[in-house]
């Protein structure tokens, strides 16, 4: 099941009043429909439902941000709510191998139907890059780009990125490399969050 089971599943507690979409207990979305098929998953709406989560940070492990045994890791999602609109999901867990932990440190669901909306999430991408940063700093951590082969604000630059990828075209026509070597990725995403873009 490989990625299938990175990403996990929760239980049905509720319908989200903001998207439509089920929810667990702790208000994290579910995906109504099976990603194996792409089929809408039967009796999605009915409280004790399983579903794929949109998000898993520790799952994935795309984006990090510490040590290797003690780290914020993050994942996103975009999410057409058709007439609702759309969101963006923003996710951010701690792992601890130290402090025998992992608990989730953020999770937001913000609209994206506008410039606006965009620039606020990436915005808020940023904000939860800063806390990880600042978790670290706390805890006498230093964040480890050989590791995770990423700077601490690849998530930001990410987000951003799936925004505006088109922003992050070089003359050449080739993308800026956003992972490792992303001063100027870094800057563009940045700017765009706060209104400061060319």
């Amino acid at each position: 099941m490989g990625a299938l089971s990175d990403l996990g599943t929760g239980i049905v507690h509720d319908i989200c009043p903001e998207t439509g979409y089920p929810r667990t207990h702790y208000r994290r979305l579910l995906n109504t429909v099976d990603p194996r098929d792409g089929a809408l998953t039967p009796g999605w709406a009915m409280p004790g439902t399983e579903l794929y989560n949109f998000t898993s940070p520790y799952g994935h492990l795309e984006f990090a941000v510490g040590s290797g045994d003690d780290f914020w890791c993050f994942d996103y999602a975009k999410v057409n709510a058709g007439p609702r609109g759309k969101f963006v999901v923003l996710h951010a867990t701690i792992n601890s191998e130290t402090g025998s932990f992992i608990m989730d440190a953020s999770y937001e669901l913000l609209p994206i139907n506008t410039t606006a909306e965009e620039k606020a999430a990436v915005a808020v991408a940023f904000d939860m890059v800063g806390r990880a940063l600042i978790w670290c700093g706390d805890n006498a951590l230093r964040h480890s780009v050989r590791g995770w082969n990423q700077q601490p604000y690849y998530f930001a630059i990410a987000v951003a990125h799936n925004f505006r990828p088109w922003a992050f075209k070089m003359k050449n026509g080739k993308s800026l490399p956003i992972r490792k070597g992303y001063n100027r990725a870094y800057k563009i995403a940045w700017d765009f969050a706060h209104n400061k873009e060319k």
